[in-house]
């Protein structure tokens, strides 16, 4: 909007001017007694009256002396420049004088002040006007504060380039905080280099710019790139990908993925994925009554059978290991006897005692089922499979037994001694005795199959997988045997003592001996593989399952050995160690359990070789309370304890760790 002033001159002739719109907003940038590069906001407003000549009639009076002074100064040495062309210079002037004539008012919160500019004569404007221009060439770019004003701000912007407001008398500060809407001008040509650069030199930019940002601009920058990475992956990749990305993780891993989000859950739940986590844990099949409490269970249950089976037995492993034991069931039989051997398999568990007797009783109820009566002498051997069972006994015989009737089937003639020994393969055992003897017999026609000749003193330990036989004597021998030609294959010596134990696996013999040393066999050759040394006394006990080989002696300390390289890999011992000698143990995966003549039964790591905790430990334990003999399985423990001395009642223990189990 443009507004009409009146002026007279010395002629007195009247000239019309046109002044800027009432208040016009522009932003200046300076480094006059200022920060160098900041802008500043300036508002311009027109005065009342004005000169076209600079007279200036305002409520504040007439121009300092101070600022006429500072006007003559500025068009000192111009002279030279006056008779440059004047075409326009009347036009320029009259330009010169409407912004001079105009108040410039500072926007709140700056402190930017401009005065009046007096009139002079049309040379000395021409000059100032000159000597404002190169300084405006050599400035900074200006930046508009509200950008929908372009009218407006580029008209003064353009008188202003003209020289007509110094701009040295305009204090400067560039605005605090841009905006995506009103960046700095210089950012693009920045941008628009670095697009054009290389990959490489890109890369170097970003690094010389972080080296130069100060840690909160590189926070901010963490909070800008951060998000970019953020992807839900597994959602985005097809089923069967994502499956095999989820493959790697470990059991506890995935159950917590399962918790993000119901994509991930589902996938979590997969009955295949599950199926692989529980083979890596040996989990071989899915118990049925867990399959079906899961189909009549709610949606929102585990859907998954392997899923269910593989929780189960953590759960079961955290019973083992850290919860309350529950309080044994407690079988008590064979009065104050020793219980010689026992066998527990599903709910049935059969001791064997020197009272002439053998006891069937359930594991779940504690009851004693049957008594089976018929031998003549001490119970010292036996073997159950299924319902059949089989004992021998100081009477030179070996009975095989119905365990649902009680009934003894055969009695199986043939020993002239002790049958010390026995193993069940099938429909065949084979039994060694002290007569130095060992006998193959079918357990349903009662009949002695073959009859292996060879040891020099008694047979103490004996194993069969169905085509060979190794035996173990106190002649200090352990024999191979074809037991269907009845033709002893090798004879490995190289024990000093008596041997008392024997592990067979088809392909390597591992017998321990009272000389204290372990030897592993290899039974096609019977070259002596390696000599486990260690132990100080006689190796009682020992169980073999994948090349993993423990041992149990008289000296208290149990050990853990790979037979391939010969290697002890634990030795479980310690300040939680047994007191005497290891009678019995039994391992898996992820247990050893060991009992002991101090009366205590151990949990132990068969990884780590760490002790656990103690499942057993008996009040006369140190004054003559024993624990024979051991057996267990997934979730059970059947100890047979007592004394020597009439300290602790014969009985056996039946610890429960299942899950199911109330």
């Amino acid at each position: 909007m443009a507004a009409s002033c009146s002026t007279s001159n010395t002629s007195g002739n009247n000239a019309d001017c046109t002044s800027p719109s009432p208040t016009e907003t522009i932003i200046t940038e300076s480094g006059d007694k200022g920060v160098p590069g900041t802008s500043s906001v300036v508002v311009v407003e027109p005065a009342t009256e004005s000169s076209c000549q600079g007279e200036t009639e305002d409520s504040g009076g007439a121009e300092s002396p101070a600022e006429d002074e500072d006007n003559e100064e500025e068009g000192e040495g111009w002279g030279e420049d006056e008779e440059e062309g004047s075409a326009g210079e009347d036009d320029q002037v009259e330009d010169c004088a409407l912004l001079a004539a105009a108040t410039v008012t500072p926007v709140k919160g700056t402190a930017c002040s401009v005065s009046p500019i007096p009139a002079t004569n049309e040379a000395s404007v021409s000059r100032t006007w000159r000597k404002r221009k190169l300084e405006v060439q050599n400035g900074f770019p200006s930046k508009k504060l509200f950008p929908e004003d372009k009218t407006v701000a580029s008209s003064l912007k353009k008188k202003t380039h003209e020289g007509c407001i110094p701009l040295e008398k305009v204090k400067v500060q560039r605005s605090v905080i841009p905006s995506k809407d009103n960046p700095p001008p210089e950012m693009y040509d920045w941008l628009y280099q670095f697009q054009r650069w290389s990959n490489a030199e890109r890369l170097l930019a970003i690094d010389q710019l972080i080296d130069t940002c100060e840690p909160t601009q590189v926070r901010h920058m963490m909070q800008v790139i951060e998000p970019q990475f953020q992807r839900d992956f597994i959602s985005l990749l097809p089923k069967e990908l994502a499956l095999y990305v989820l493959s790697f993780l470990e059991p506890r891993d995935l159950l917590r993925a399962a918790q993000t989000c119901r994509s991930w859950r589902f996938l979590a739940e997969d009955n295949l994925l599950w199926r692989e986590k529980c083979r890596e844990a040996g989990i071989e099949e899915v118990r049925e009554t867990v399959a079906r409490k899961r189909q009549r269970g709610s949606a929102s249950t585990v859907t998954s059978p392997w899923k269910a089976a593989f929780m189960r037995q953590h759960a079961i492993e955290m019973n083992w290991r850290i919860k309350p034991i529950r309080p044994p069931k407690v079988l008590k039989g064979h009065d104050d006897h020793v219980i010689t051997c026992l066998q527990f398999s599903g709910n049935r568990i059969v001791s064997g005692s020197d009272d002439n007797t053998l006891k069937v009783w359930s594991a779940t109820t504690g009851k004693c089922l049957r008594t089976l009566v018929g031998h003549t002498g001490g119970v010292w051997s036996s073997q159950m499979s299924g319902s059949i069972i089989i004992s021998g006994s100081t009477d030179r015989t070996l009975k095989v037994w119905n365990a649902e009737s009680g009934q003894c089937i055969h009695t199986l003639y043939g020993h002239t001694s002790t049958v010390r020994c026995m193993h069940l393969h099938g429909k065949k055992v084979v039994s060694g005795s002290r007569d130095a003897t060992l006998r193959v017999w079918n357990i349903e026609s009662g009949e002695c199959l073959h009859v292996l000749v060879g040891h020099l003193a008694a047979v103490r330990c004996v194993q069969y997988d169905g085509r060979l036989v190794v035996s173990g004597a106190y002649d200090y021998m352990v024999k191979v045997w074809n037991a269907e030609r009845e033709e002893c294959l090798h004879t490995l010596q190289g024990h000093t003592n008596r041997v008392y134990s024997l592990q067979f696996d088809g392909l390597h013999v591992v017998s321990g001996s009272l000389d204290t040393s372990i030897r592993v066999w290899e039974v096609e050759t019977g070259a002596c593989r390696h000599t486990l040394m260690g132990h100080q006394s006689l190796t009682s006990g020992m169980e073999l399952r994948n090349n993993i080989l423990v041992s149990g002696n008289a000296d208290s300390t149990v050990k853990v050995w790979d037979i391939v390289t010969g290697q002890c890999l634990q030795t479980l011992s310690g300040p939680n160690k047994h007191q005497s000698a290891v009678t019995c143990l039994q391992f898996n995966s992820r247990f050893v359990i060991t009992s002991s003549d101090d009366g205590t039964v151990k949990l132990w790591d068969v990884q780590t070789g760490e002790f656990i905790r103690n499942l057993v430990a008996l009040d006369s334990g140190g004054s003559g309370g024993v624990v024979w003999r051991i057996r267990a399985n997934e979730t059970k423990l059947v100890c047979a304890v007592g004394s020597r001395n009439g300290t602790e009642e014969t009985k056996l223990l039946v610890l429960d760790f299942d899950v199911e189990s109330k």
